[in-house]
């Protein structure tokens, strides 16, 4: 697993404009992803899978606790902070 990298919100709402394709206005900390983005799980997932590529792997307890963009920045600056991996 690679060690986390350090980014802003800025920079990550970056990388998840490419990943989902969207415009980044639209990705505000209050966005759900499902509701407010129309994010399907598989699209979820490839976000996980990035969170993981960053070196953060998110558990599945972790998962159901993301439902923003807020949350998943959340988590990764959690995981980051703490140089833990996300696993529980």
């Amino acid at each position: 697993m690679p060690q986390p990298e350090s980014v802003s919100f800025e920079e990550f709402r970056v990388i998840l404009c490419e990943l989902l394709s969207m415009e980044a206005e639209r990705l505000t900390p209050e966005a759900y992803f499902v509701s407010d983005l129309g994010v399907d799980s598989i699209r979820m997932v490839e976000v996980f899978l990035r969170l993981r590529e960053m070196g953060v792997d998110v558990s599945p307890e972790m998962a159901w606790g993301i439902g923003t963009v807020g949350d998943a920045y959340r988590v990764y600056t959690e995981c980051t902070a703490h140089g833990e991996d996300g696993m529980t």
